[in-house]
């Protein structure tokens, strides 16, 4: 029997502030966000990795974000992407 193996793509976007703050609250010793990824993979391939935070306040987690061995990431920071000023309806 021909069966065709199908690989699915994904594309990871973190909001990494709210992970650093459910860290913190949970009193967790550290996080290994690798351990996530890890298991992600088990359902396809991940394309795109991009984590979002206001990684001044967050340095020791961006740190870590940039030494994980087999995953690179795209670390963008919130103001790069929230437009300086919003408009509100009138």
């Amino acid at each position: 029997m021909n069966e065709k193996t199908e690989t699915r793509n994904m594309a990871l976007f973190c909001d990494f502030e709210n992970v650093a703050l459910g860290v913190r609250d949970a009193n967790y010793s550290a996080f290994n966000i690798q351990k996530v990824l890890e298991r992600l993979l088990l359902k396809g391939s991940i394309v795109v990795k991009k984590a979002y935070c206001d990684w001044d306040r967050y340095k020791e987690f961006k740190k870590t974000m940039q030494t994980l061995p087999t995953f690179a990431w795209s670390l963008t920071r919130w103001t790069s992407v929230i437009p300086s000023r919003m408009s509100t309806p009138s």
